[in-house]
C-alpha cells in the first residue's frame, strides 16, 4: 500500500489549502467520508478504475503511482491534440495550465528548458505571435490549407486567451534556468519566411506585426536577463539564462516540485509527451547540468555578452524586415 499512500501525499500537495483531501476524494470517486479515508490510510486498495479516475482528474502518471523505474522501459503521457476540434485543443492548454500553476502550491520549484526554439511560455504574452505557432502545428498537420488570418478566425479567443493568461502568470512565478543557442531565434525566423514565401499572410503588415511582436518578445527576455529575475525590482523569481554553443538537439522541459522531476520533449511544434520516469528524470537534469556546465551565463551581469547575444538576434529580424520591404 506503500504507492498508494504516496498517491494521496501527491493528490494532497497538489490540491489547495482550503480543501480537505477526504472530501476532494470522496467527491471524485463517488464515497462516503469513511470509505475515503480508509483508501487514504491504505486501509482498503484503490480499484482499477478509481485508480485512473485520481491520475487523470490530477494528471499523475503510472510512473509515479507504481514506482515504475526500469532504466530501458519508460511511460509517457501524450494528449493528442485535433485542432479542427476546438474543444481537443483547450483541453490539451487546460492540462498545460494546470500543470504549470500546480506548482506554485509549493515553495521550492523550478523550471529548466533547453531551447533549440524560444521556450513557448515567452509567446504567451504576444497573442498573433502565439497565433502563428499553432498556425504552423496546424497546417503541418492538416490538409487543408489556410491563411494565417482565416486560421485566426476559427479560433475560440474567448475560451482560448484566458487560460494563456493564466499560464503566463504562473511562468511569471517560477524561478527559471534556460539554456539557448545563437540559433534559438533562427527557428521562428525560418518558418516566418517560409509561410511568406508560400502566401500565408494577406498583408505585409501582418508579417510586420508578427517580427514586431518577436522583437519585444527578445527586448522582454533581455529585460529578465538584464535583471536577473523575471520581476525585476521585486527580486523574487530568478531568471537564468546561459548561451551554449553545444547543438541542443531537441526542447526539453523539466519541472522540479521540491524532490520531485517530471519531463516534457516537445513535438511538432506545440505538442509534448511527457514522464516522471525518475531514471530519465534525473538523467536528463545532469545532461542538462552538463550543457550549462558548458555554456556562459549571460543574466545578472554579463552586459556586454547580453548586448551582444540579442542584438545578434534582432539583426536577424532586421534581416527579414528588410527582405520583406524589398519585394513586390
Amino acid at each position: 500500500m506503500d504507492a498508494q499512500k504516496q498517491l494521496f501525499e501527491i493528490i494532497k500537495n497538489n490540491i489547495p489549502e482550503q480543501y480537505r483531501l477526504v472530501d476532494v476524494v470522496g467527491e471524485l470517486l463517488g464515497l462516503s467520508p469513511d470509505s475515503a479515508y480508509r483508501r487514504i490510510r491504505g486501509e482498503k486498495e484503490l480499484s482499477l478504475s478509481e485508480l485512473q479516475m485520481l491520475c487523470e482528474k490530477f494528471n499523475l502518471s503510472m510512473d509515479t503511482i507504481l514506482n515504475y523505474n526500469s532504466d530501458q522501459r519508460t511511460l509517457f503521457q501524450y494528449t493528442s491534440v485535433n485542432m479542427a476540434d476546438p474543444g481537443s485543443y483547450i483541453r490539451y492548454i487546460e492540462r498545460l495550465s494546470h500543470s504549470l500553476t500546480g506548482l506554485l502550491t509549493v515553495e521550492d520549484k523550478e523550471l529548466f528548458f533547453t531551447a533549440q526554439d524560444i521556450p513557448f511560455y515567452h509567446f504567451l504574452n504576444y497573442t498573433e505571435l502565439l497565433f502563428f505557432k499553432l498556425y504552423v502545428w496546424y497546417d503541418i498537420l492538416n490538409k487543408e490549407h489556410l491563411s494565417f488570418q482565416d486560421f485566426c478566425d476559427k479560433l475560440d479567443k474567448d475560451r482560448i486567451l484566458p487560460v494563456y493568461r493564466q499560464m503566463y502568470r504562473a511562468y511569471m512565478q517560477i524561478p527559471s534556468k534556460e539554456i539557448w543557442t545563437s540559433q534559438t531565434v533562427d527557428t521562428i525566423l525560418r518558418l516566418l519566411d517560409f509561410y511568406i514565401e508560400t502566401g500565408a499572410f494577406n498583408t505585409k503588415e501582418t508579417v510586420f506585426l508578427l517580427l514586431n511582436q518577436l522583437s519585444q518578445l527578445l527586448d522582454t527576455v533581455h529585460g529578465y536577463a538584464k535583471d536577473g529575475y523575471k520581476d525585476g525590482e521585486k527580486k523574487k523569481t530568478v531568471f537564468d539564462l546561459y548561451i551554449c554553443s553545444v547543438d541542443l538537439e531537441n526542447n526539453f522541459m523539466l519541472t522540479r516540485r521540491e524532490n520531485r522531476l517530471a519531463c516534457s520533449i516537445k513535438l511538432y511544434t506545440v505538442n509534448s509527451i511527457t514522464t516522471d520516469n525518475m531514471a530519465l528524470c534525473h538523467e536528463t537534469l545532469k545532461w542538462i547540468n552538463d550543457l550549462i556546465l558548458k555554456s556562459t551565463l549571460i543574466s545578472g551581469t554579463s552586459v556586454k555578452e547580453q548586448f551582444r547575444f540579442f542584438q545578434t538576434s534582432k539583426n536577424k529580424i532586421d534581416g527579414l524586415v528588410n527582405k520583406i520591404e524589398s519585394m513586390k
